[in-house]
């Protein structure tokens, strides 16, 4: 049987492709697009965070605002950094997080790494799909990477890091039903606060641009499609026990893209063999995981 966290990450991969296909379509300014993406999750997670209530717990919102902190700075980097260094270029870079991301968390619950070890066979064939996944999604895009890119996006790299860590521990100071969309709710509405000071502070587009009807169109069509992503990944960070397994299974988005640009017509340079590699980790991951 399926684990439910492997539906839910599949499900978000699958649906994580429309994000770049709608930007790729408006062409929208990056900084205004995250700002209304982030709306749109606070006014569409509003409703069920009011059903299912506010967590208790005063450190759920120590620890979201730690994230909010973490991506908002994060994507500001990300947004500067595409136009300089090359989309490509980053797509090879932050899939090496994940293997970082898989060592830290036993750090932070060690009875799993324990857990582990009682399998030794399953455990290195875990270890061996991961550097597996990790070393096909470096090769979807064939762009050569350079230290200057590296140097740009360290940060991003960082927040690939330790962020599923960070958002897997929020997600675990509330209770099950509340805490996605709490998470979303509280999340957005501190991302928003520290966007528009930074806005305020920096200026980094005009005023006209940020509320223009390509921005707002965009953003919130993203918004909608991103914040149903965000769900699914929340849920799944919920129920999965490391969070490096779900970030291979959403490394998929990236033959799901391929296959959309083949179906449409799209000249596309991206690696199909590798983007299968990919899915082939993903299902040996789960079949994997059944054994411990």
């Amino acid at each position: 049987m399926i684990p439910l966290w492997a539906i839910l990450g599949l499900s978000a991969a699958l649906l994580s492709t429309f994000i770049p296909l709608i930007q790729e379509r408006m062409r929208a300014d990056g900084f205004a697009v995250a700002m209304w993406v982030k709306v749109a999750a606070v006014i569409l997670s509003f409703p069920f965070m009011l059903h299912y209530g506010m967590p208790a717990d005063p450190k759920f919102y120590g620890v979201v605002s730690l994230t909010a902190i973490l991506w908002c700075i994060s994507d500001v980097i990300y947004f500067r950094a595409v136009p300089l260094a090359g989309a490509g270029v980053i797509s090879r870079l932050l899939p090496s997080a994940v293997l970082i991301t898989f060592v830290l968390w036993f750090f932070v619950d060690p009875a799993l790494l324990g857990k582990y070890l009682e399998h030794p066979l399953a455990f290195a064939a875990i270890i061996g799909i991961i550097l597996l996944a990790t070393l096909f999604a470096t090769l979807i895009k064939k762009d050569p990477v350079s230290w200057r890119g590296l140097r740009l996006v360290w940060f991003v790299i960082f927040a690939a890091c330790v962020g599923p860590i960070i958002d897997k521990l929020s997600l675990g100071y509330a209770p099950g039903r509340q805490a996605p969309f709490a998470y979303m709710f509280f999340q957005g509405l501190m991302m928003l606060a520290f966007w528009a000071a930074y806005f305020i502070i920096r200026r980094p587009l005009p005023l006209a641009n940020l509320i223009s009807r390509n921005s707002l169109q965009t953003g919130l069509s993203i918004g909608a499609v991103a914040t149903v992503v965000l769900y699914l990944k929340t849920a799944a960070l919920q129920s999965v026990e490391q969070p490096a397994f779900l970030s291979v299974l959403l490394f998929t988005d990236a033959l799901w893209i391929i296959l959309i640009y083949k179906l449409t017509g799209k000249k596309e340079t991206s690696n199909i063999w590798a983007g299968l590699g990919i899915v082939f980790c993903a299902i040996a991951l789960i079949l994997v995981k059944s054994l411990v």
